[in-house]
């Protein structure tokens, strides 16, 4: 990776925090199964034994045991058992501030690596099912401290397999801009000022801009400002319309219907549930993850 995309990629996982909403180790029964589904959360499976299959996308998976598999919030998906024995793995769900699948789909990462018989990554996945299930007072340090490693671990695994031609995808110029925008969030960004600071035609730009992440620059602008906010409400002496603000929503009541369509939440209701420690009790995070995750609970 050359030193401008790795500064990138470092900048977005500078960012990075994870809540754990669930996790375990399993032995998947004969029925399991889902057929496309979205889910909002971000997935691990560390294959342990046995056999089965995953769509992600268009994508058709058959993680073999000792794959490390990540799959992203956000992307229609399917799994199912084989002929074969079912799967007995260790797995995760959980919440990220950075969209993921932004970071697959603008470095071309895969969504399976080989961890082998690792026992390391092995005794991450027992802290996150220990500390989930038994919470002391440094259960969520642990917790934080672990997950974070197996996406690191995972991370640096794919960007060794990720597709030979990324390289080109993502010029130089695209990087700055991503790195504009972060610093002028709370101004008043337009296509033009992003073409121009990138030297592009402004219709250039919006094509070659959605190319590279899979949405225009301003929905990109939007979704920035949102996961900008959401981490200045974990900040108890902002007040909500100064966080407004300084992520750049020049009117509140806008700003806390684009929070609760994305977060399922208000701006004042998510900042009062991490408070109390209940952010994983979020409405948009319950509705999404009853359906698949008792399932699989009852699968081991």
């Amino acid at each position: 990776m050359d030193p401008i995309h790795q500064q990138f990629m470092s900048r977005q996982l500078a960012q990075l925090r994870v809540q754990l909403l669930l996790a375990k180790r399993s032995v998947c029964h004969a029925g399991w199964q889902r057929l496309r589904f979205t889910p909002t959360y971000d997935k691990l499976y560390y294959i342990c034994n046995g056999e089965g299959w995953m769509q992600v996308g268009h994508k058709q998976l058959r993680p073999k045991p000792g794959e490390l598999v990540l799959i992203p919030g956000g992307l229609e998906q399917s799994y199912s058992v084989t002929a074969g024995p079912p799967y007995t793995k260790y797995w995760c769900h959980f919440l990220s501030n950075v969209p993921l699948r932004r970071l697959f789909h603008l470095y071309g990462l895969p969504h399976a690596v080989w961890a082998g018989d690792s026992a390391d990554l092995s005794s991450r996945f027992q802290e996150l099912v220990e500390h989930r299930a038994n919470p002391g007072p440094a259960g969520p340090l642990r917790i934080q401290s672990a997950l974070l490693s197996i996406i690191a671990f995972f991370i640096e695994r794919a960007l060794r397999f990720q597709r030979a031609k990324y390289a080109s995808v993502s010029p130089k110029e695209l990087m700055e801009t991503h790195h504009f925008i972060d610093l002028h969030l709370s101004g008043d960004l337009t296509i033009e000022e992003l073409s121009r600071q990138a030297h592009f035609h402004p219709n250039y730009f919006i094509r070659m801009f959605k190319r590279h992440l899979g949405m225009t620059p301003m929905r990109y602008i939007q979704e920035r400002r949102l996961e900008h906010a959401q981490q200045l409400l974990e900040t108890p002496d902002l007040a909500i319309t100064e966080i407004a603000g300084q992520s750049g929503f020049k009117d509140l009541s806008h700003f806390s219907a684009a929070f609760k369509k994305k977060y399922g939440a208000s701006p004042s209701e998510y900042r009062n549930l991490l408070m109390n420690g209940h952010a994983n009790l979020m409405p948009e995070a319950q509705s999404m993850l009853e359906p698949s995750c008792l399932f699989e609970n009852n699968s081991g």
